[in-house]
């Protein structure tokens, strides 16, 4: 009989939220195949909570920004660095640590694009010797698939949503007019939003970081601030998902990045909850709403593209539906849970079989 690998599992992000995502307050899919690994036969796994290393808050500061300078801070990089001496493979959520070269050929990490900075020092998660360090790469685009396979090998595995919470059912919107949804942080354009607000009556609602609001929004403009870990910090899931049911569509503006993921999380929430999706060209996506038959892709910086799209779907019901319901199905197909944690376990069995 063949003994049990053990696992080290790492998701710093999440440490908080797992009793929140057993109550289905919070999505399934921010589990990253953890979920998996847990259950499955084959390892003996421990999630690692990075938060229960003890050490004084002055002293963590100071050795984030001079030793270990480019990591992911002296809490998670030294829990790896301990629990690397007793299992035999670590699953790190949270992209490459700065010790890799110190577990070497342990680290199994989530990568989402080539990296801006590879430079030699050593504490940089992405220089070259902490990359070439590595048991594997698992990969949420084809471009880092390319990129990160020459280091070692490298999957591409597109991501997944949690298709009970965001069930696809519609709710009636009796208390308010027709509105937009958008929400989001990182790489996003509201500032071309809300423009293009100004040539349309329509509500849009933002949930937004408040250093990206607008001195002077519209008043069709409905703005809901949050802060550092969008939407949920300012609006709980339910909520976020009752208005996922309601609104016309979900605009996803974004600034136009070639190499990032902007914008993923959001269009499958919307997908799955039959919403037209209009989002902005940009990021490196195997897949986008036009192509796929479930929205209008709008180019960068494009404000009448945006008018023109809200005005279309505002008038065109039935035309929303079918966008709505084709997006439904292409994550019922593609997007499961239970088909990335497949492809997450399938990848990794293959690689410590070969090892």
């Amino acid at each position: 009989m063949k003994a049990k690998k053990n696992i080290s599992l790492f998701h710093p992000y999440l440490e908080n939220r797992i009793p929140d995502i057993a109550l289905g307050l919070y999505p399934k899919q921010h589990l990253w195949g953890i979920d998996a690994l847990k259950d499955s036969k084959e390892f003996n796994s421990k999630f690692i909570y990075t938060e229960k290393f003890k050490i004084n808050s002055l002293v963590e500061r100071f050795i984030n920004k001079t030793i270990l300078k480019g990591s992911m801070g002296v809490k998670i990089e030294l829990s790896m660095l301990i629990a690397s001496s007793k299992c035999n493979f670590i699953y790190s959520v949270c992209g490459p640590p700065a010790v890799a070269r110190f577990a070497k050929n342990k680290l199994i990490s989530w990568v989402f694009r080539p990296p801006i900075n590879t430079d030699s020092q050593w504490s940089n998660s992405y220089n070259l010797k902490n990359l070439s360090a590595h048991r594997c790469f698992l990969c949420l685009t084809k471009n880092a698939e390319q990129y990160f396979s020459q280091f070692a090998p490298a999957k591409f595995i597109p991501w997944c949503v949690d298709l009970d919470l965001f069930d696809g059912i519609t709710l009636p919107n009796h208390s308010t007019k027709p509105f937009f949804l958008a929400s989001g942080k990182t790489g996003r354009d509201y500032e071309t939003l809300v423009k293009a607000a100004n040539n349309t009556n329509i509500e849009i609602r933002i949930i937004g970081p408040s250093n990206q609001r607008q001195r002077d929004l519209p008043p069709n403009v409905n703005w809901i601030d949050t802060s550092s870990n969008p939407p949920d910090q300012a609006i709980d899931y339910p909520t976020l998902r009752e208005w996922y049911a309601q609104c016309i569509a979900v605009c996803i503006p974004l600034s136009g990045d070639a190499d990032d993921t902007c914008g993923y999380t959001n269009m499958l929430e919307a997908m799955a909850m039959r919403k037209p999706v209009i989002m902005t060209k940009s990021g490196c996506l195997h897949i986008n709403p036009e192509m796929g038959g479930f929205g209008i892709q709008i180019k960068p910086r494009d404000a009448q593209g945006w008018t023109v799209a809200m005005n279309q779907l505002q008038k065109d019901h039935e035309k929303a539906l079918e966008m709505g319901n084709r997006g439904r199905e292409i994550v019922e197909r593609d997007f499961t849970i239970e088909r990335f944690n497949n492809d997450v376990l399938r990848f990794i069995q293959t690689i410590l079989n070969k090892s």
